[in-house]
């Protein structure tokens, strides 16, 4: 009998923003090729006891292919002389073509920030992320290149990583003062959670009011750090499940010894979870504010334009005239693709539910007319969204 491939997954700098669906992934991968033996850390086999190898020792560990996150060019030179195939899912170096990457498409990640910040009618936008990573400096070109065919120029503001030992002033300060720089109401992009968090404790020290002086996006939606400030923090949904299968997809082509890809396969992000921290719409027109903000409220319900324009006191035709003036989009079609966000966003949340209670809770009746919006607007079916999203 052939022995079955045991393959380490090493990823000590893993965070906690999806490591669990990232293994869930790769796990999944692997049962289907019925044969794998995936462990998280390459262990002794003589003695199951033995700390776990860090990531320098993996170049004397004994298997057959390893999943790693590392930007250590010294230890990821010395992979590439052994003869285990490896797939790096680090994204703070720039891209090597002779190392294997799974990655975020960390461009397509600023664009949809941007988009959501301009969806709330903000027509100033800045970004903030970290000096010298690769994937801030692709989030950055993503943010400045919607922001642009909006015809919107930004601000950005970099710091240097920041060590444990950094003092509080070290931190903040220069973050305070780029914040008071800004011109207000502004939409700020924090390349991660982190930063985001930074962000919202800074304008609390300076008194600026989170949504309606600054609102505030950041990326990889991490629970457990979005879901407990003040006020919740928005943030960008990274597909690590896909991420993790695509890691092992990719190592078994390596490992049946099929050449390795000239350029790193990037995952596409998920929806936008907004939060707290973007709730609010900037716009100046009163008649198309008060129509959003009805379609928002009910979105779940079934009325018609006509019962939009009473809110917004206006006819239907002016509201029509208004709306395209500011939205370029009528609001029919508002209300569609903000129901399909809406429906989107509940197909990939841990609380599942079925097609067709989701359909009616986004206000399409029908898991029909559901599917039917999906094709029309994404080009996808719910059927696809689950599929990526397990």
């Amino acid at each position: 009998m052939k022995a079955r491939p045991r393959i380490a997954l090493a990823l000590p700098g893993s965070k906690p923003w999806g490591l669990t669906r990232f293994l869930n992934g790769v796990n999944d991968y692997a049962r289907e090729q019925g044969n794998w033996i995936t462990i998280a850390c390459p262990i002794g086999a003589r003695n199951p006891n033995d700390f776990p190898l860090d990531l320098k020792g993996l170049k004397h560990w004994r298997g057959n292919g390893i999943i790693l996150q590392s930007d250590d060019k010294k230890l990821l030179d010395t992979l590439l002389t052994s003869r285990i195939p490896f797939v790096n899912i680090d994204s703070d170096l720039p891209f090597n073509p002779q190392i294997p990457r799974v990655t975020q498409n960390d461009r397509q990640i600023g664009r949809l920030a941007a988009k959501h910040l301009i969806e709330r009618g903000l027509k100033n936008l800045a970004f903030h992320g970290v000096r010298g990573r690769w994937y801030c400096d692709e989030r950055l070109a993503g943010f400045k290149q919607a922001a642009g065919e909006s015809g919107i120029r930004i601000s950005h503001f970099s710091l240097p990583h920041i060590h444990r030992d950094a003092l509080w002033n070290e931190r903040f300060q220069p973050l305070k003062t780029w914040l008071e720089s800004l011109p207000l109401p502004v939409g700020v992009f924090a390349s991660h959670d982190y930063r985001g968090l930074m962000i919202l404790d800074a304008c609390q020290d300076i008194g600026l009011r989170v949504p309606d002086d600054v609102a505030v996006i950041s990326s990889d939606n991490d629970v457990s750090v979005c879901e407990y400030c003040a006020p919740t923090l928005s943030s960008v949904c990274i597909n690590a499940y896909r991420m993790g299968y695509e890691s092992g997809a990719l190592l078994d082509r390596l490992m049946r010894r099929g050449a390795a890809p000239k350029d790193p396969i990037l995952i596409e992000p998920g929806e936008v979870m907004a939060r707290e921290s973007t709730n609010l719409l900037h716009i100046a027109d009163p008649i198309v504010k008060k129509a959003i903000d009805f379609m928002e409220l009910h979105f779940k319900d079934s009325f018609k334009m006509d019962a939009v324009a009473d809110v917004a006191a206006a006819s239907r035709r002016l509201l029509e005239m208004h709306f395209r003036e500011e939205m370029k989009a009528s609001p029919a079609e508002y209300l569609a693709a903000l129901r399909v966000k809406k429906a989107k966003a509940m197909l990939v949340a841990a609380d599942r539910q079925s097609l067709e209670e989701v359909a009616r809770s986004c206000g399409f009746g029908t898991g029909k007319n559901l599917r039917a919006a999906f094709r029309r607007i994404l080009g996808i079916s719910p059927a696809d969204v689950k599929a990526n999203n397990p």
